[in-house]
């Protein structure tokens, strides 16, 4: 990943498992509580450590929070690559794609980031907390896209529309999942995204077959 929020990170073997810690902590409290309900009193004691302690590697909740969807969004990205590790044709490597991110948008940890979304609307302090790590967050998932469908990304001169349109999509369509079961599998929107990617990739919309 080569974007990286500019977070003081500690040097020190000790500080960096507590960092490590507390944001492991954060996103396991934001599963379970929700963001209305995360308190740093709570990701402390999760984390088995001291408000001091956490306020010393974070100024403030958003910025925990902000620090924390960044560590998410990272960890997300390598499970992406190891499942691309086997290869394959392009259309097989955009099945793969977008079961995988799909699995990922209904994990409990995307959900607690698309509450962050949303809560981010009116909160303005979260909103500019989060916005440089939404957008870096973008320009990975970009090069990464690029990198997992090199013929798409150099032959198609609307394929960044394209993958923003399939994250958009997903994004939709996990939300209504959180709230409705039947359509948690995926088997009502992978299947049509999955044609619309492979149709856009072998001629892009708004050019003549």
């Amino acid at each position: 990943m080569k974007n990286k929020i500019n977070h003081p990170r500690p040097k020190q073997a000790r500080a960096v498992a507590t960092r490590r810690n507390l944001l492991d902590a954060t996103v396991r409290v934001l599963c379970e509580h929700g963001y209305s309900g995360m308190t740093t009193t709570i990701v402390a004691e999760s984390a088995g450590v001291s408000q001091g302690a956490l306020y010393k590697h974070f100024g403030s909740k958003h910025q925990l929070v902000a620090a924390t969807t960044e560590h998410l969004f990272a960890r997300l990205i390598e499970e992406f690559r190891r499942v691309f590790a086997t290869g394959g044709s392009e259309d097989e490597r955009i099945s793969v794609a977008l079961r995988e991110l799909w699995a990922i948008f209904v994990m409990p940890e995307l959900y607690a980031v698309l509450e962050l979304y949303m809560a981010a609307r009116t909160v303005e302090p979260l909103r500019q907390a989060l916005l440089p790590v939404l957008l870096i967050h973008r320009e990975n998932l970009m090069s990464e896209a690029r990198r997992f469908f090199p013929e798409a990304a150099a032959n198609n001169p609307r394929f960044v529309e394209c993958v923003d349109a399939v994250m958009m999509a997903m994004q939709g369509a996990a939300i209504s999942a959180a709230v409705v079961p039947e359509l948690k599998d995926g088997s009502q929107v992978v299947p049509f995204l999955e044609y619309l990617a492979k149709r856009e990739f072998e001629t892009p919309y708004g050019v003549e077959e």
